[in-house]
C-alpha cells in the first residue's frame, strides 16, 4: 500500500514517464546505496581505461619508431588493465546482487498481496497465469536492473571522459564521435519500442499457456474418461507452438537491434582509423603535406574509438531488456494495483482494537442492513436485509451469479467497496479488527487449497500446534481417522496442491478437521458438497451437522444438497433475500 501512495504521488509531476518507468524508478531506489557503489566502480573504470589507452600508446609508438619502449610505461598500462577489469567485476557482482534483493522482494510482495486478495485474485487471472506473473515475469525485471540500469550511467560517464581527452587532441575526431553516438541512440529506442510490443505478446501466450496447462492437469482424469485428450493435447500443442513464435520473434528483433548496432560502431571507428591513416600519411585534401597529430596521439584516438562506442552497444543490447522489464511491469502493476478499490487491512481505524477483539470473541450478531455490491454498474448481488444471531445454522441458496460467493468474500473481509450496512454486534464491519476477525472465521471453499506437503502440515497451516491428543479429537469427530489410519504413512502422508490420491469427500472431511483445529466460532462455507455425488454428500453433511453444533454457521449450497438441518433457509435471488421455511423444501 505504501508503494501504491508513493505511485500516485509520482504521477501527478510526471507527464512523461510512464506508470511502468515509475514503478521500476521506485524499485531501484530500494537499493541506491549499491548502485551508488556501483557508479563508484564505473568512475574508477573509466580512469582506468583512458590511462591504459594512454600508457599503450606511448608503448606502441615508441616501439615502432625507436623500436623500444618504457617498461614503466607498460607496467602502468598492464595495471591500468588489471584495475579495469576489477572494477568491473566489482560493479557487475554489486549491480547482480541489488537486481537479486529487488526480485526477491518484489516476489514476497507481490505474495503477500495476492493473499490479502484471497478469492478477488480470480478477478486479475486464473492462479496458473498469476504464478507466472509472479515466477516468470518477476525474474524478467533481472536485466534490466542488473544490466540496463548501470549501463545507463555508463553510457553517461564514458562517451564523457573520452571526449573530454579527445577534444584536445582533434576537433575532427571529436565531431564524428559527436556526430554518430545519437545514430546508435536513435536507432536503439526504434527497435526497442518494436521488441516491447513482442514482448507482451510472448508474456499474454505464456500466460494463456500457464493456464490451459494447469486446466488439463486438473481434468486430465475427466478427459480421458471422455475420450478427448487428444484435443486437448492439440490445444496445448497449438498454444506452445503460438509461444515459440513469439518467443522467436523477441529474438530477431534482438539479433536485428544487435547486428545493425555493431554496423554503425564499426563504421564510425572506419572513419576515425580512414582519418588518422590520411593525416598520417599526410594526404589529407584540406591538410597536404602535413600530419594532424602525432603517431602517439593517433595510437591513443585508435585505442579509445571503440571504447567510446561500447557502452552505447552495449546499451544497444542491454535496450530490449528494459522494454522486456516495462512489459513485465504492466501485468505486475495490474496486480499490486488491484487493492485501489478495497481498504487495506492495515489502514483501518486504530480504534481500541483490544475492544474490538474482544467484541468478535463475544459474538451476538451479524446484520446486513440494505446491503448491496455494485461493482462497474452492475449489482454483485442486490440489496438485503437480515440477521444472523449467535449459534445459528443458516443455509443460503439461490441460482448462479445471484451473489451468494460474493456475500461471502464480503464477510471474509476481502472487499469493503460495498453498498448499505454490515454490522458486527451493531458495530460497522470496516471498524472491526480484520486479525481478530478472521482468526474466529473458518472457510471452506468449494475446491478447497493445499500445499505441497504432508497431511499434517496441511491441517496445521496457519494455526497454533495442538496437542496430539486434540488432533487425533478433530480427526474422529470429522471422520477422518478411518481413512488415514488405512493410508500408507498415516499423518505424514504426502499431498499435493490438487490432493492427489484422496477422494473429494475425504478432502471435505480434512478441511472440516482444519475448521475444527482452528477453533473458530464462525463457519462459512461455499458448496462444500460441490462435484460429489448424492450418497457422499450426505455423509459430509451429517458431519457438518454433528461438528457444528454450537457454531454460527452460514453455508451456501444449492437445492440439490439440501441442508434439512439448518435453523435457517435464505433463498437469494436478484430481487434479493427471502426467508423460505425448511419444510418446504422437505
Amino acid at each position: 500500500m505504501t508503494r501504491e501512495k508513493g505511485t500516485q504521488k509520482a504521477r501527478r509531476p510526471s507527464r512523461i514517464k510512464t506508470p511502468e518507468a515509475i514503478f521500476l524508478g521506485q524499485l531501484a531506489t530500494q537499493q541506491s546505496s549499491k548502485y551508488r557503489v556501483a557508479q563508484g566502480f564505473a568512475v574508477l573504470f573509466a580512469v582506468s581505461l583512458v590511462l591504459q589507452a594512454w600508457a599503450l600508446a606511448n608503448v606502441f609508438s615508441d616501439m615502432a619508431l625507436h623500436q623500444s619502449f618504457s617498461i614503466s610505461l607498460l607496467v602502468v598500462g598492464l595495471l591500468a588493465l588489471l584495475i579495469r577489469a576489477l572494477a568491473n567485476f566489482g560493479r557487475e557482482r554489486i549491480c547482480t546482487s541489488a537486481s537479486r534483493d529487488i526480485r526477491y522482494g518484489l516476489r514476497r510482495q507481490l505474495v503477500s498481496h495476492l493473499t490479502e486478495l484471497g478469492p478477488a485474485r480470480t478477478r486479475i487471472e486464473e492462479d496458473a497465469a498469476l504464478s507466472t506473473r509472479v515466477y516468470e515475469q518477476v525474474d524478467a525485471l533481472d536485466d534490466f536492473f542488473s544490466r540496463y540500469k548501470p549501463q545507463v550511467f555508463m553510457v553517461t560517464l564514458i562517451p564523457c571522459v573520452i571526449l573530454l581527452s579527445v577534444v584536445s587532441i582533434s576537433w575532427i575526431a571529436f565531431f564524428v564521435f559527436m556526430l554518430t553516438a545519437p545514430l546508435v541512440i536513435i536507432f536503439m529506442i526504434f527497435v526497442g519500442h518494436k521488441a516491447a510490443q513482442a514482448n507482451r505478446r510472448q508474456f499474454n501466450v505464456l500466460a494463456m499457456l500457464s493456464n490451459q496447462f494447469m486446466d488439463l492437469n486438473q481434468g486430465l482424469a475427466e478427459l480421458k474418461r471422455l475420450n478427448r485428450t487428444t484435443e486437448a493435447r492439440g490445444r496445448l500443442s497449438d498454444s506452445a507452438t503460438a509461444y515459440q513464435k513469439t518467443t522467436m520473434g523477441v529474438l530477431v528483433l534482438a539479433f536485428l537491434s544487435t547486428a545493425t548496432l555493431e554496423l554503425f560502431a564499426s563504421l564510425s571507428i572506419a572513419m576515425i582509423a580512414l582519418y588518422l591513416g590520411l593525416g598520417l600519411l599526410e594526404i589529407l585534401p584540406w591538410q597536404v603535406g602535413s600530419a594532424p597529430v602525432t603517431l602517439t596521439q593517433a595510437m591513443f584516438l585508435l585505442l579509445l574509438a571503440p571504447e567510446f562506442y561500447l557502452p552505447l552497444r552495449q546499451l544497444g543490447n542491454d535496450y530490449h531488456a528494459k522494454q522486456k522489464a516495462e512489459a513485465a511491469a504492466t501485468d505486475l502493476l495490474e496486480i499490486l494495483d488491484a487493492r485501489a478499490h478495497a481498504t487495506a487491512a492495515e489502514e483501518r481505524e486504530p480504534v481500541a482494537q483490544s475492544n474490538l477483539a474482544s467484541m468478535v470473541d463475544q459474538l451476538t450478531s451479524i446484520r446486513f442492513h440494505n446491503l448491496s455490491w455494485c461493482e462497474d454498474g452492475r449489482y454483485r448481488f442486490s440489496p438485503i436485509s437480515a440477521v444472523i444471531h449467535q449459534g445459528q445454522r443458516i443455509w443460503l441458496s439461490g441460482e448462479s451469479g445471484v451473489g451468494k460467493s460474493s456475500l461471502l468474500h464480503l464477510l471474509l473481509g476481502f472487499e469493503e467497496d460495498y453498498q448499505g450496512q454490515l454490522l458486527v454486534n451493531g458495530k460497522p464491519f470496516h471498524e472491526v479488527s480484520l486479525a481478530a476477525w478472521r482468526a474466529k472465521l473458518a472457510w471452506l471453499p468449494q475446491t478447497p487449497e493445499w500445499v505441497n506437503g504432508s497431511i499434517r502440515r496441511n491441517l496445521l497451516l496457519g494455526i497454533e500446534t495442538p496437542s496430539e491428543e486434540t488432533l487425533q479429537a478433530a480427526l474422529v469427530e470429522s471422520q477422518c481417522d478411518a481413512f488415514i489410519r488405512q493410508l500408507p504413512a498415516g499423518l505424514d502422508t504426502k499431498l499435493t496442491e490438487l490432493g492427489a490420491g484422496l477422494s473429494g469427500g475425504q478432502m471435505q472431511r480434512l478441511s472440516i478437521a482444519r475448521a475444527l483445529l482452528s477453533k473458530a466460532n464462525i463457519w462459512l462455507l461455499d458448496e462444500p458438497c460441490s462435484g460429489l455425488d448424492k450418497e457422499t454428500a450426505q455423509a459430509v453433511l451429517a458431519t457438518l451437522k454433528r461438528v457444528s453444533k454450537g457454531k454460527t454457521l452460514l453455508i451456501v449450497s444449492h437445492d440439490t444438497h439440501p441442508i434439512l438441518w439448518a435453523d435457517k433457509h435464505w433463498v437469494l435471488n436478484k430481487g434479493g433475500l427471502h426467508e423460505q421455511p425448511i419444510q418446504a423444501i422437505a
